[in-house]
């Protein structure tokens, strides 16, 4: 089986209006996943906020994206940071208030438990619950400020559910990000805010697929496939399709949700 994701649909399979007039929000808009969602939304009409901490392939993804003729506006910040999460909403509030947020941002370290030091733990939980939190209290609180409608999705994982070996802190902070996402969305519900989370399977990604260069990168990805009923890795453009759905009014009766995308992943055995 090649590892290289099934390829991106010729054309959005929604309207290209679906989000005329809107802005929405991505953190971790630089590569991978946000910028795929970035590239969708643009498409369909969305203007852009996005934030990231690596400031030169934030400029690169922002320069694409208004090469295409989207309205972008890039942010450096660092979601752990409580005074930069606050100067990122100060940005995106200036002149087109948005009513999507994305929490995209997050770190995939793997590490032992006995090679485990307490400040990566710290630094796992902090980029990938703590920044989650930090960023949606203050867009919900700029929304209800100006009784403005939203939608927030947050990107979690299959290894929320799924134990393996090295990622005690990834997998703890993904489980958190669930149970955060529905307590979030209890809360806000009086205030017409949705939230959601997306939990992606194994996604070709440049990491993902730069990983299956190496022996064992390729060894692991064979083992990832058998184990997939659709047997292939999943595109970016996954992803980005579920999370334009949870943004748009066609999921308007959607909140608290877990949405799984990863093609059987996480069912069972898939053949014996």
């Amino acid at each position: 089986m090649s590892p290289s994701p099934a390829p991106p649909a010729s054309s959005p399979s929604g309207a290209a209006s679906d989000f005329a007039g809107r802005t929405v929000l991505i953190t971790g808009g630089a590569s991978g996943i946000g910028y795929e969602t970035a590239g969708l939304l643009a498409a369909r009409g969305a203007a852009l906020v996005l934030a990231d901490m690596n400031e030169r392939a934030l400029r690169k993804a922002a320069a694409g994206l208004r090469n295409s003729g989207h309205a972008v506006t890039a942010v450096r910040a660092n979601v752990t940071e409580e005074s930069d999460v606050i100067r990122l909403m100060a940005a995106a509030f200036k002149d087109a208030a948005p009513d999507g947020l994305v929490n995209c941002a997050g770190i995939y370290p793997v590490t032992p438990l006995l090679e485990l030091s307490a400040e990566e733990w710290t630094r796992v939980i902090a980029t990938n619950l703590s920044g989650p939190f930090l960023v949606t209290r203050e867009f919900a609180r700029r929304l209800i400020d100006s009784r403005q409608p939203g939608q927030v999705v947050n990107i979690s994982s299959t290894a929320s559910r799924l134990a393996r070996p090295g990622i005690a802190h990834y997998g703890s902070s993904k489980a958190g990000l669930n149970q955060l996402t529905a307590i979030l969305a209890i809360e806000l519900a009086p205030h017409d805010i949705r939230v959601n989370a997306v939990l992606p399977g194994v996604i070709g990604t440049e990491a993902v697929l730069a990983a299956t260069r190496t022996p064992a990168g390729a060894a692991e990805n064979e083992a990832k496939l058998k184990k997939i009923p659709q047997g292939r890795l999943g595109a970016p453009r996954d992803i980005a399709e579920m999370v334009a759905f949870l943004l748009s009014p066609a999921s308007g009766y959607c909140t608290g949700g877990l949405f799984t995308v990863d093609g059987g992943f996480t069912l069972g055995i898939p053949a014996y």
